[in-house]
């Protein structure tokens, strides 16, 4: 805060006029809640993890971009995005401040994976086939969405299984008898 006089000379009289000017610094914006929380995945109904901001100069803030679920508020000096995702997809946000001076955006994004989900796509009875040892199986298929792979488990010596392209294919042929839940 800056206060000055002007004082006129010359002229008939003393003449004096006290000014008050206050400058404000630019409005600053700056994320607390730890490096990479800018930037976060999640799965679709889980919450994230907070992201929280440290302001100065504002009087307030507005947030756009968010996914469903998801909401942002400035109070005393900070932003805070906080929820549950409720709509899977990639969201980038940007944060605004409003008031003081300057005009301060602060931008992030948080990915939504949808449920991972698995469904037999090879005819009926293929999951649940009785062949001789050393016979070939008819190949499995299931159709995944939101997966980037899969691993397995209990299937008998020399039969496999490989996902690719949201694709689960398990064949071969079993050279060992026995009963078999993979």
């Amino acid at each position: 805060s800056y206060s000055f006089t002007i004082t006129l000379t010359g002229g008939c009289g003393t003449v004096t006029e006290t000014v008050l000017l206050n400058v404000r610094p630019a409005n600053t914006i700056s994320l607390t809640s730890g490096v990479g929380s800018d930037g976060q995945t999640v799965c679709i109904n889980t919450a994230i993890t907070s992201i929280t901001y440290s302001t100065t100069g504002a009087i307030g803030g507005t947030v756009t971009g968010l996914p469903a679920g998801v909401t942002g508020g400035w109070a005393n000096n900070g932003f805070t995005i906080s929820g549950t995702p409720t709509v899977s997809g990639t969201y980038s946000y940007t944060i605004t401040l409003t008031g003081g001076c300057g005009n301060i955006t602060k931008s992030g994004t948080i990915v939504v994976n949808p449920t991972n989900t698995i469904s037999l796509t090879s005819a009926a009875g293929t999951n649940n086939q009785d062949v001789c040892i050393n016979t070939a199986i008819t190949n499995i298929t299931y159709g995944t969405t939101g997966a980037t792979g899969a691993s397995f488990s209990g299937l008998p010596n020399g039969v496999s299984g490989s996902w690719a392209s949201n694709v689960v294919t398990i064949s071969g042929t079993p050279t060992q008898a026995g009963s078999y839940s993979f």
